[in-house]
Parts: C-alpha cells; sequence; structure tokens
C-alpha cells in the first residue's frame, strides 16, 4: 500500500481489534461533510470497511508537502473518530464527483449513507479504493493495479496542476498581445528610470557635482560649469521622474482594458460552462455557491495577474539590475547588501502553503455566506410570514463567523511573516550603514556618494523584496480561484450530445419509451421498466399521486436526464441519438413553476424564438389569452417585468408561459400542472388557450384536476414508479378498484362539496 496510518491512529484502532497487519487497503481523506479540513482515512479489513476522522484545530495550516506515509501532519495527539460498516451490508458503492469537493456513497442496510468525503487531492486514491473495494466485497480478492495505471489516474483525476492552472489563466491575457507588448516596455523603462535615481543622487551628485569633479565632468562638457552640472543632474533626475509617471498611466490605461477584457472573457467562458451543464448540477448546488465562483473567484484572478505578475518583471528587472549596479561600484557591499536574501526566500517559501490551505477555507466560507444570504433573500416572503427573522439571523450567523474567521486567519500568517520581513529590511539597512560607514572612515575602498547610492539601492530594494513577499498571497488566492472555475469549465455535462447527431428535419411527434427505468440516486429507482408508446398528434393524459414520478418521465422524454436503462425514442431515433438543439426546439414544457425573466414581457414571450416579429408575440399573446392583460400594462409589451414575474399574478405568468410555447411553435408540448396554482377563473382562461396550443402536436399533460384530462385521447396511471393503468377515460372509470376511478369519485366529491358550501 501507498499510504500507512500514523501511529496515533493505529494505537486507536487497538480498540476496535484492528491491528495494521489487518488493514487491507487505506487511502487518505481530508474533509468533513461540513466542508472543514481533516486529518482521515477510509480503509478495508476482511469483513469491514471503516472511517476514521480527527478535526483539525481551526489555526492548522494544512500543507501540502506530497509526504505518503500520513505523517505530513504532525498536531497534537486527539481522539479519532471511528466508524464501522459491515461489508455484507453495503450495496451500491459509488463516488459523487461534484466541483472540488467529492463523496463516496453508498446504501447500508438499504438506507442511503453518507461514507467519506475529500477533495481533488486524493480523488485518484479513492478511485483505487472503490474499485479495489468492489472487487473485494464482490470475489473476495483485491486487484492490484499497476504503477502506470495508477499514476496515470493519478494524474487524470487530479487534474491540472498548479502550472497548467497558470498557463490555461495566462492565456486569456496574453490574447492582447499589443497591449501586453507595450505593458512590458512600460515596465522596463520604469525600471531603469527608478534605478538611475539613487546613481544620480549618490555617485554623480556627490561624488562628482559636489566635489567638483572636473574630470569627470569634462566627459560632458561642462568641467568648471558646475550650477550648470547641477541643474543638468536635476533636470536628469526631474526626467527619470516623469518618465516614471508617464510610464505609471500607460501602464494603468492599458492594464484597465485588458484587466476588463480578460475578466469578461472568463465570466463568459465560466457562464457558458455551467449552462451547459446538466440539470442535476444545479439541483445540487447553491445559487449562492455558484454566484461566488462567478463573480469573487474571476476577480480574484485578476488581482495576480494584472496587479501582481506584471510586476514581478518590474520588480526582477529592478532587482537583477540593482544588484549588478552595486556589484560594479563595489563587491564587497553588494554581497553584504545580499547576505540576508537566501531567509527572506525561505520564509517565502514557507508563507505559500499556508496561504493556499487559508485560501480555500476562506472560498468555503464566502460560499456558504453568499448561499445562506440568497436563500434568505429567496425566501423572504416565508421567513416574514412565519416571523423567522430573528431565526434566520441566527443561521446566518454561523458562516459569517467562519468567513471572519478564516480572513483573521490569513491577516494573522500575514502579520506573523511581515514582521520578520521587517527585521530583516531593517537589519540589512542598519548593516549596510555600519559597514559602509566603516569603509568610508578606516579605507580607501568607497567614497562618501558611493555608500549613499549603496543605502538608496537598499532602501529601493524594499519595496520589490516586499511586494515578492505578498505576491504568493496573491498568487495562492489567485490560483486557488482558477482552480474552481476550470473545474466548472472543465466539468463534463451528464447529458452529452454525440459527434454526429441525428437532425430532426421533419419531425412527427411520435414518442416511445422502452423498459426504461431511471433514479437520481442509484439503486433507488424512480420509474421502473416503463413502457409506453405515443402516436403523433395523440394527447395522453398523466395521473398518479404525488411523488409517483410524473414529472420525471416528461423530463427524461425532453431529456432532462437520461435514463438508467432501457430507450426512449422520438420518431424512432433515440433521443440520445438526436441533435440536442433540434430536441430542445421541438420540445416544449408549460409548467405550474413558471419563471418570468428579467426585462420586457415582448423578451420572455419570444423567449423560445428569437427571431420572431412584433406581429408573431401579439399574435401568440391573443391565442394565450394574454393579450388584453399586456395592453393594460403600463408600457404594453415593453413593460419590464421583475425577475420571476414579481409584478404579475400567477394567472398572468401562466399565460405569457403559454405564448412562450405557442411562439416556439413545438411538436411535443408537455403540460406539467400547468393549472395547478390558479383560481377556476383562470383555470378556464387558460384551458381556453391550451386547446389552441395542443392542436396538431403530441401532448404529454400531467395533472392533479382530472377534469383537465377529458379532451386526452389517452391516459396512464403511474404508482410506485410502474405504470399500473392504461386506457381512455372511459376504459378506467369502469375499473371500479382502479387508482383512476378513486380519484375521480374523490375530486366529484370534494366539487360537490364546494358547490354546497
Amino acid at each position: 500500500m501507498k499510504y500507512k496510518m500514523t501511529k496515533d491512529a493505529l494505537e486507536q484502532m487497538k480498540a476496535y481489534d484492528i491491528k495494521e497487519k489487518d488493514i487491507l487497503l487505506l487511502s487518505p481523506i481530508d474533509l468533513s461533510f461540513e466542508g472543514e479540513y481533516i486529518k482521515g482515512y477510509i480503509f478495508l479489513t476482511s469483513n469491514r470497511v471503516g472511517v476514521c476522522t480527527m478535526a483539525l484545530p481551526d489555526n492548522y495550516i494544512y500543507c501540502f508537502k506530497g509526504i505518503k506515509t500520513g505523517e505530513d501532519l504532525q498536531i497534537e495527539s486527539q481522539d479519532y473518530t471511528v466508524t464501522l460498516y459491515d461489508i455484507s451490508k453495503l450495496e451500491h458503492i459509488r463516488l459523487d464527483q461534484y466541483i472540488g469537493t467529492n463523496e463516496l456513497t453508498a446504501e447500508y442496510e438499504g438506507v442511503p449513507k453518507r461514507i467519506a468525503a475529500f477533495t481533488n487531492r486524493y480523488f485518484a486514491e479513492m478511485n483505487v479504493f472503490v474499485r479495489q473495494l468492489r472487487s473485494y466485497i464482490k470475489g473476495g480478492e483485491i486487484t492490484e493495479d499497476s504503477e502506470e495505471e495508477e499514476e496515470t489516474q493519478e494524474d487524470s483525476a487530479r487534474g491540472k496542476s498548479k502550472r497548467s492552472i497558470f498557463g490555461r489563466t495566462l492565456k486569456y491575457f496574453l490574447k492582447y498581445k499589443l497591449q501586453v507588448i507595450v505593458l512590458v516596455i512600460t515596465y522596463f523603462v520604469s525600471a531603469v528610470a527608478g534605478i538611475a535615481w539613487p546613481y544620480l543622487i549618490g555617485k554623480v551628485l556627490f561624488d562628482h557635482v559636489l566635489v567638483r569633479d572636473d574630470v569627470y565632468l569634462m566627459k560632458f562638457g561642462l568641467n568648471g560649469q558646475y550650477i550648470l552640472a547641477l541643474l543638468a543632474v536635476a533636470l536628469v533626475m526631474i526626467g527619470c521622474r516623469l518618465i516614471n509617471q508617464i510610464s505609471n498611466y500607460l501602464q494603468i490605461f492599458v492594464m484597465s482594458k485588458v484587466a476588463s477584457e480578460s475578466i469578461r472573457d472568463i465570466k463568459t467562458d465560466v457562464f457558458d460552462a455551467m449552462s451547459r451543464l446538466s440539470l442535476d448540477f444545479f439541483v445540487n448546488k447553491q445559487t449562492g455557491g455558484l454566484m461566488t465562483r462567478v463573480l469573487s473567484d474571476s476577480e480574484r484572478v485578476r488581482d495576480f495577474f494584472i496587479d501582481g505578475l506584471p510586476m514581478i518583471f518590474v520588480h526582477g528587472i529592478t532587482i537583477i539590475v540593482t544588484f549588478i549596479v552595486m556589484y560594479r561600484l563595489n563587491w564587497q557591499m553588494a554581497l553584504i547588501a545580499c547576505i540576508l536574501l537566501p531567509l527572506l526566500v525561505f520564509m517565502t517559501v514557507k508563507l505559500r502553503p499556508g496561504l493556499w490551505t487559508l485560501s480555500g477555507k476562506r472560498h468555503r466560507a464566502e460560499k456558504a455566506v453568499t448561499g445562506k444570504a440568497n436563500d434568505n433573500l429567496t425566501g423572504a416572503r416565508v421567513v416574514k410570514a412565519f416571523g423567522q427573522e430573528d431565526s434566520e439571523t441566527e443561521r446566518f450567523l454561523h458562516p459569517n463567523e467562519n468567513l471572519c474567521e478564516a480572513e483573521i486567519n490569513i491577516v494573522k500568517l500575514r502579520n506573523r511573516f511581515a514582521i520578520l520581513y521587517n527585521l530583516v529590511q531593517e537589519v540589512s539597512s542598519i548593516w549596510i550603514w555600519i559597514v559602509g560607514v566603516f569603509f568610508v572612515l578606516k579605507t580607501d575602498k568607497i567614497d562618501l556618494g558611493v555608500l549613499i547610492t549603496f543605502v538608496g539601492y537598499v532602501m529601493q530594494l524594499n519595496g520589490p523584496m516586499n511586494f515578492f513577499a505578498w505576491v504568493f498571497r496573491m498568487w495562492s488566492d489567485s490560483i486557488n480561484s482558477a482552480e474552481r472555475l476550470f473545474e466548472i469549465i472543465d466539468a463534463i455535462p451528464d447529458i452529452q450530445e454525440k459527434d454526429n447527431p441525428v437532425r430532426l428535419e421533419s419531425p412527427r411527434g411520435e414518442i416511445e419509451l422502452e423498459n426504461v427505468t431511471f433514479g437520481y440516486q442509484i439503486g433507488r429507482p424512480v420509474l421502473k421498466n416503463i413502457n409506453l408508446k405515443v402516436e403523433e398528434g395523440e394527447m395522453l393524459g398523466i395521473v398518479g399521486r404525488s411523488g409517483a414520478g410524473k414529472s420525471t418521465l416528461v423530463n427524461l422524454i425532453s431529456r432532462l436526464y437520461d435514463v438508467n436503462e432501457g430507450t426512449i425514442r422520438i420518431d424512432g431515433t433515440d433521443v440520445k441519438d438526436l441533435s440536442l438543439s433540434d430536441l430542445r426546439r421541438n420540445v416544449a414544457m408549460v409548467s405550474q413553476d413558471t419563471y418570468i425573466f428579467m426585462g420586457s414581457v415582448a423578451s420572455n414571450i419570444s423567449y423560445g424564438n428569437k427571431e420572431a416579429s412584433r406581429a408573431d408575440i401579439i399574435r401568440a399573446a391573443k391565442l394565450a389569452s394574454a393579450h388584453d392583460f399586456i395592453s393594460r400594462l403600463p408600457d404594453g409589451y415593453d413593460t419590464i417585468v421583475g425577475a420571476s414575474g414579481k409584478d404579475l399574478s400567477g394567472g398572468e405568468k401562466q399565460r405569457i408561459s403559454i405564448a412562450r410555447a405557442i411562439l416556439a411553435d413545438p411538436k411535443i408540448l408537455i403540460l406539467d400542472e400547468a393549472t395547478a396554482s390558479v383560481d377556476t377563473e383562470t383555470e378556464k382562461a387558460i384551458q381556453k388557450s391550451l386547446k389552441y396550443l395542443v392542436k396538431g402536436r403530441t401532448t404529454l399533460s400531467i395533472a392533479h384536476r382530472l377534469s383537465t384530462l377529458k379532451d386526452a385521447d389517452k391516459l396512464i396511471v403511474i404508482d410506485g414508479g410502474r405504470i399500473v393503468e392504461e386506457g381512455t377515460e372511459e376504459e378506467l372509470n369502469k375499473l371500479e378498484d382502479g387508482i383512476f376511478h378513486n380519484l375521480l369519485e374523490l375530486q366529484n366529491k370534494s366539487l360537490a362539496l364546494n358547490l354546497m358550501e
């Protein structure tokens, strides 16, 4: 095995009668289910799977040293929490891969169970662990992977290294080559002008002009003209400062353009990648966490690549050229100035891994805060209706405290090193003064001007050295954020289009499901062995209790999810072989959860057909019985409605949704409880609109109000994930013990009671 448990962990395993020789498989894990870093292992013995974890102190820096013995986390001995699972009761073991985090899940005694959580650092190891665990459970053997296979899996699973992430991010900025060239030139000019300043003051002014060195001044034709020489030096110094200011202006101007356009490109790519991900991705993610990635992470990427990376070249050139000049002036003094440099480099190297870890912690905390705030704002009506403002504030306090703590830990770490940095720099400056004064007074090795030049250079180097100390903080934040962004960009959607998809040139709308089984979680099917055929232009009514699988069925037909088993065909072609754009264009849905986008009423109606004219939009609205209320709005079809249509009633939003579907002109129409949340009068108006909408289309209609399915050519009843009844309304009503018959009787009785009231 590549990994071994630490001695303190093995010591505690003795309490469970587990010795080191009993462990057949082992992998480290490093996350709790709450997203906090931990020290832990998952292991296999002959009859059990075990998980032992230990929480890390809040101020602990999780350094990635690459040591593979488990000894890389040297902390005070604490008790491990150990959980053991009988392998005979484990089923459906799988790895769930999210963005940046992963979980090992299974069914234990028939109940879904989260076994362990870990970052991408250990994905390769866990992938091997799970595969070998399955092999052991199935056949009692562990198949060892070859070293080559293991390395390949490790490279693949861990994704891009920090170096490749840096390179990929840099490409976004290098697209603007002309601007980058201008930046490099201005940086170089700034560096040269900055380096010239101490030399002009010390060597030229003090050692030549003020001492009236005619030999030196003769080189410039200024011998004997001391005032003129002084003015010349002053003009050159002013010129250096002027060049610096002009260069800085150009840098700010060019950087602002490059930064804005590069970050725009990054955000566009992330948003485009997110829009292509499967629906399941968004169902399992908090909106606030995703917003953090798109907004905050992209801004942090900019910080380093715009404010940090270019200055590396400036300060790098400054340091190199300065040391060359210092060496040429006096090599002994130059060495003295450099003597403490290795200490600064060592401190920087020690600082970097801690900042990397703390940056990750801060991101998790930010994501939790943003997610909680978004959740509260979205559900503001419910919060106020139940008077839970204080309770929500209490819930917000915990993630907000975690964020505050993460920020404080970063500041603490930075300040700890800042004190040492400043001390080293002060000692270096004082040491130069002491040695330099000694050389001036006791030897003839240097002049006063050279000493002043050296002191000026040492002071000037403080800025670049400070920069290199803290640029790693920017680097940690930036690459950490870039890694999360690329995880989204590189994420592979569950729903993928084939290389050469089949086009729906002349769609008929025939639908066929053959032996379809599907579950959102492996081992927990929602639909079981569904066989169904809907002819072209036919209307199918779908009936069943809540949670029976009705909405899941239509989601599979529109390929928002892929089936686990079986086949779904449209016009005889497997939906997996169809072009996704053709499928989306020919399948439209009107549901009870109508979403209205921020924008005009007209833009919402034309959402599925961007090329529609104003006349087409108005025609669709009239057919959807929406024209009258739209005309009464302040700006008619140009009225701006808020997010989710907050300025519209439920019935008005539903009619806009129907108009949207009419304008999209799909061949297959899905009605998912389209009239569930409206009053009787509005329902009648919507039903009138739907009568037109379903003409000439294959329609699947889900409804709890069975009266809305009276025009259906055929009905199916789903119960327990299976089709238990199928036929016309008349045929199903004759089944006196049938589900449809009982539901219809209950609704008729309820209607009669309402009329009596």
